[in-house]
């Protein structure tokens, strides 16, 4: 798979994962929409950092993933406190990503 399909793919999976996900925590309407434009935001410079500093870098997978996946996390938390009113911000998108992460683990794991 190539970077583009990599980048397409990713963000297709975080959206089908997360925004029910979200739903299932109480976002409605606007910030359903928040919840989407905060995965353009993060998931693409994430997928595109990830390739750079494990492919071209030759950084060790888990700890650029690691790094990554926590200011991913962070970003969307900010996020969701600034243009939602959202109580737990930072629970809500721990929440999402850990549910999209875990996703797209079993799926690189078991699927492709």
């Amino acid at each position: 798979m190539n970077l583009l399909e990599a980048l397409a793919l990713s963000l297709l999976l975080t959206e089908i994962i997360e925004l029910p996900v979200c739903f299932l925590l109480g976002f409605r309407g606007r910030e359903l929409i928040i919840v989407l434009l905060a995965n353009i935001a993060t998931n693409p410079a994430l997928v595109f950092l990830l390739h750079i500093l494990t492919a071209a870098a030759g950084f060790p997978r888990w700890a650029v993933t690691l790094v990554l996946e926590l200011s991913a996390f962070m970003i969307e938390a900010l996020i969701y406190r600034r243009a939602t009113d959202r109580r737990i911000p930072m629970l809500d998108s721990f929440i999402a990503n850990a549910a999209s992460f875990s996703a797209g683990l079993l799926i690189t794991t078991f699927l492709l």
